[in-house]
């Protein structure tokens, strides 16, 4: 097995801050910041006043959507700050970490004008976790109709992020829910990527002929594909060890028998005997990493092909160097340390610039007034 590089969390490089201005909710924010390799990054608000943002995703006419955990989908114009409330999805239970999570454009978008969610509901005994979509007519979303239900959920490790891929398919991650031997039972979906028909059906190809892409993965929160088809996914780790991983058919990832690298007398012999991918970069201690983006373009020299991902305790966005193939970590450097406060999700937009959502009001973060925001980044 090749061993991936690992960036310590408390060897943090922050970013230089400039200046300070208003934000139109009231907050200070800094009106520039530079990185470790000189870059300086224009700041603003595109809209504030939100509530625990959970996933930006662009559609094909440039507009950004966005989801908020109490199960808000709004969509919004870049340019001008304006928002469009879209719906609210019906039966999302929003209780500690769970809500309105993922969202996703039909790939054939708005020729099918379909959006796709995943949310926590009351089960009436419980929390439960399921898959949804929604037709977008008249600048408004419909009834849901529920493609996959009964998903295991709890209070924590919620999260699910979904993402369409190649031939259409549809990609899931799916939390462990606090259960551990399920990230390792075939019989279960939590701990797993699925990938799935528009329909909501196990894909053709699937690796063990069901809904399962790979197994062993305890909070997968981030995911996103490469241009040349690689998939990528972003994951809590449980104390020591967060993980960016590159995605295989039918890879064991090792949860709960492995966190991180296969470094420890404990999983060296389970690794070598279950054939155990390990991540290609680990942050350690845990930073609580979330949603992740891949950088294209040449807005900032040297930064083409390289992952961006934001971190929630961490405070901090992350810049991972890829090899030219994008199947090896390279290097990595934290940026912008506790200068926005929690971050949930990056998005990197058509000319460069990179759109940041802050998390700060999802219970554990400390709030200033107008959070929570969308931020534009704008490389100078």
């Amino acid at each position: 097995m090749v061993r991936a590089l690992s960036l310590l969390a408390g060897a943090s490089v922050a970013a230089a801050i400039v200046g300070c201005a208003a934000s139109p909710g009231g907050g200070r924010l800094p009106e520039t910041v530079t990185v470790p390799d000189g870059t300086r990054f224009a700041v603003e608000t595109v809209i504030d006043g939100l509530d625990t943002v959970w996933d930006l995703i662009r559609a094909p006419d440039g507009s950004i959507w966005f989801s908020e955990r109490a199960g808000r989908v709004s969509r919004l114009e870049p340019a001008s700050g304006s928002r469009t409330l879209v719906g609210e999805v019906p039966g999302v239970l929003e209780s500690g970490e769970a809500g309105l999570m993922g969202i996703a454009l039909h790939p054939d978008f708005p020729a099918v004008p379909i959006l796709y969610a995943v949310h926590s509901y009351d089960t009436g005994g419980g929390i439960g976790n399921r898959l949804v979509r929604m037709r977008y007519e008249n600048g408004s979303l419909g009834p849901p109709e529920i493609l996959l239900d009964g998903l295991a959920g709890r209070r924590n490790h919620d999260g699910s992020r979904i993402v369409f891929g190649p031939a259409g398919l549809l990609y899931m991650t799916m939390e462990d829910a606090g259960n551990r031997p399920a990230s390792q039972d075939a019989r279960s979906l939590s701990g797993k990527i699925l990938r799935l028909t528009a329909d909501g059906g196990p894909a053709p190809g699937n690796p063990f002929g069901d809904r399962i892409w790979s197994l062993g993965h305890r909070n997968p929160q981030g995911l996103f594909f490469h241009p040349e088809g690689m998939l990528y996914s972003t994951e809590h780790g449980a104390g020591d060890e967060d993980e960016l991983n590159l995605i295989e058919p039918g890879g064991n990832y090792g949860w709960p028998a492995l966190e991180g690298f296969c470094n420890t007398r404990g999983e060296e012999p389970w690794c070598a005997a279950n054939d155990a991918v390990e991540p290609l970069w680990v942050w350690s201690p845990t930073v609580g990493i979330a949603g992740a983006d891949l950088y294209a373009g040449d807005a900032v020299a040297g930064w083409e092909g390289d992952i961006l991902a934001v971190s929630l305790r961490g405070a901090s966005l992350y810049r991972v160097r890829l090899s030219a193939d994008g199947r090896r970590a390279v290097s990595g450097e934290t940026l912008l340390a506790g200068a926005f406060g929690r971050l949930r999700d990056v998005l990197v937009g058509p000319g460069g610039e990179i759109y940041l959502a802050t998390s700060n009001r999802d219970g554990r973060g400390r709030p200033s007034r107008g959070d929570d925001r969308i931020l534009r980044l704008t490389p100078r």
